[in-house]
């Protein structure tokens, strides 16, 4: 997993290398009609890139719903002519994204797929498929290089489908990326293993806080939950044990000065503390900081990614899991088996 964090800025700047083709791919595919929106669809971390790519979408302008399945199901009848849709997964093979694509298919709506490879399934429906021909490291590893390589294709996407054209300073990207996990490197013996882990972020970041709490459940056996900044003060809170650890992440000054305020209010309360921030948005009161580099705010969600999956792999080493490996997914046969159940009946019994 190491070897895979450390290659993203790597893996970002290949796939600049082919901006152009990511921008014409949809030319015709996802360019909206008047009034038309872009619906960006997946599962996991599909639906998490989707999510941190929504600031930058719509500062070119674009109308872009970040949905699960689910939603766009329930969404296919009501498509407007001017609709767009992107759907996402790695392997094409995810039941719930390959039924969604087939009620886009039915209701006429121009679809593209953003996979990994063939496409398989999702790949056979759409009407354009893109690849990111990202090779694995090893297999059944935890998304890694594969969901930074989502947002940037996704801003590449956007782009294309804006009109636009824009340089992304992927280079800087990089750097940040690679100082963060050296950073992340620093904390990680600071922290003891908590009960539970709280991601808590605001806007586009709101991805990222969700992308962290699933790395965490799928590296660890520690609960972990995501929830926007503000609205945590009204839900989460109130059953939080003051033995867990809560994560405010911020890229943005307005943001940070809440999550300082909410810093300072734990404290009363013993409870630990990381924040994950940047030199623009500080988040002084935290027990611990990880400082990113700056990065436009908009690209923030590619850097911001890296903290906290270093900080996933630190906490299953210290709670004597394998993150390389996630053995102890595959070994709890009975969850193995109803996971496939509940997101890909179609892989059941393959091991995938």
């Amino acid at each position: 997993m190491r070897r895979d964090m450390e290659r993203q800025p790597e893996v970002l700047a290949d796939l600049w290398r082919r901006a152009d083709a990511f921008r014409s791919a949809d030319a015709a595919v996802l360019t909206p009609g008047v009034g038309g929106r872009i619906f960006v669809c997946g599962c996991g971390d599909g639906l998490f890139a989707a999510q941190a790519a929504t600031g930058y979408a719509e500062s070119l302008g674009l109308d872009w719903r970040a949905v699960g399945p689910l939603d766009l199901m329930l969404a296919a009848p009501d498509l407007r002519d001017g609709d767009r849709v992107i759907s996402i997964s790695m392997s094409g093979n995810v039941d719930r994204t390959v039924e969604a694509a087939h009620a886009i298919q039915e209701r006429g709506a121009p679809l593209l797929a953003l996979v990994n490879g063939d496409g398989s399934r999702l790949g056979a429906i759409a009407t354009r498929k893109i690849s990111l021909e990202l090779a694995d490291v090893a297999p059944f590893l935890c998304g890694t290089a594969s969901y930074t390589a989502t947002i940037l294709a996704l801003m590449l996407l956007a782009q294309g489908a804006a009109g636009r054209a824009e340089s992304l300073d992927v280079d800087r990207v990089g750097e940040a990326i690679s100082a963060a996990l050296r950073a992340a490197d620093a904390v990680a013996p600071m922290l003891s293993a908590p009960t539970g882990i709280r991601f808590l972020a605001a806007g586009a970041e709101r991805g990222t806080a969700r992308y962290a709490a699933a790395k965490c459940v799928e590296l660890t056996r520690i609960p972990a939950w995501s929830a926007d900044l503000e609205e945590f003060a009204h839900s989460q809170y109130w059953t939080m044990p003051a033995t867990d650890l809560v994560v405010m992440i911020a890229n943005q000054p307005a943001i940070a000065r809440y999550a300082n305020l909410n810093c300072e209010a734990l404290r009363d309360m013993n409870v630990v503390t990381l924040a994950i921030d940047t030199p623009e948005a500080p988040i002084a009161n935290a027990t611990h900081r990880v400082t990113v580099p700056a990065v436009p705010p908009a690209l923030a969600p590619l850097a911001m990614a890296a903290p906290v999956q270093a900080l996933a792999a630190a906490l299953a080493r210290m709670t004597g899991l394998d993150p390389d490996t996630r053995l102890h997914l595959k070994n709890d046969t009975l969850r193995f088996r109803v996971s496939r159940l509940l997101t890909r009946r179609s892989l059941l019994g393959t091991g995938q």
